[in-house]
């Protein structure tokens, strides 16, 4: 299968090795020629613009699909262009900064029989997968805590420089770190209001936050809260659910997994070695989008189901401005 990479920075490049030694037929779009030579190496073609790609696409063997890897403020223009194009679509998280052209984006899949999927890794991890194998018979959630950090100039040698500090280029930490609202609508279940403060605490961002915290109601009546930063100085993610019957518990920097319940009262902890699997997310999730469009079959992660994630960032990004919580 031909696949086009729209995008060819961190991330599109990730995509697209993982994609070539998936063995399907990358070809890149992206308007930068240093980003086209960093990747060249994979691609079976290069363009310097979207529309000379698509140009080209008309012409391929379907299926064919796109992997939208472009700027944050900019996935639902380009995943348009390319849907309208008839190409099934993989779009990197977050799949929007608002909702505006969403429902316009997934009419156009849904007319063309396109299948879709917003990539959110994180649900491939195998401590997730633990952990909603480990919901099963624990009864209602009632409590859930998230939480994400880690120093940005670590990650990005030139911190001011990258999106992530820049809303100018669609950077906005709330968008940014989508991976813990999507688990909690995807552990929990849909979220109907949030209350969100988010700051600048540091000097390692232009003008988006580096702080954030937020209030989560969830629509079953479970309560909730979320932390996420560019501070820490070791990489930090966690998730705990507390429900009627047991507790589960994920500790990314340990290592770990664990459950505890009425009936098995003391903690039950096993390991897990991030290291080992860390890029692994990558490829399976792809090589699950690839084999939904070699089968027809709907992914894990649709447009539509993207959806409870991407409106409660919207809600919580008003609701930073606000001061106020916010309906999602």
């Amino acid at each position: 299968m031909k696949v086009l990479v729209v995008g060819a920075g961190s991330i599109g490049r990730r995509h697209a090795s993982n994609l070539a030694g998936l063995g399907q037929e990358i070809i890149v779009a992206d308007v930068r020629p240093e980003a086209l030579e960093s990747i060249s190496h994979v691609a079976t073609a290069t363009y310097r613009s979207l529309d000379e790609a698509l140009a080209a696409a008309a012409s391929w063997e379907r299926p064919a699909a796109a992997v939208v890897c472009t700027y944050s403020n900019d996935h639902v223009p380009a995943a348009l262009a390319c849907a309208r194009a008839g190409l099934h679509l993989f779009i990197e998280k977050p799949l929007a900064l608002s909702m505006e052209g969403v429902d316009e984006l997934i009419a156009e899949t849904e007319r063309r029989g396109l299948v879709s999927m917003v990539g959110c890794n994180m649900r491939f991890h195998p401590a997730v997968q633990a952990l909603r194998e480990g919901l099963a018979g624990l009864g209602r959630p009632l409590w859930a805590d998230l939480e994400f950090g880690y120093y940005l100039p670590f990650a990005k040698p030139d911190p001011k420089a990258s999106y992530m500090a820049n809303r100018a280029l669609g950077g906005n930490l709330i968008f940014d770190d989508m991976h813990e609202l999507d688990l909690a609508t995807w552990l929990v279940g849909e979220v109907a209001e949030v209350f969100c403060a988010r700051a600048i605490l540091d000097d390692v961002v232009v003008d988006t936050e580096d702080s954030v915290d937020m209030l989560l109601r969830f629509a079953s009546g479970a309560n909730g809260r979320v932390h996420m930063d560019y501070l820490q100085h070791g990489y930090s993610r966690s998730t705990k659910i507390v429900c009627e019957r047991g507790t589960v518990s994920w500790d990314f920097a340990a290592g770990r997994v664990g459950i505890v319940s009425v009936d098995e009262p003391v903690w039950e902890w096993r390991p897990v070695e991030v290291e080992i699997i860390y890029d692994k997310m990558y490829v399976d999730e792809l090589e699950h989008f690839a084999r939904c469009v070699a089968e027809g079959l709907p992914t894990m992660n649709p447009l539509e189901g993207s959806l409870a994630a991407l409106r409660l960032a919207v809600a919580a990004d008003r609701s930073a401005t606000s001061g106020l919580w916010e309906v999602v």
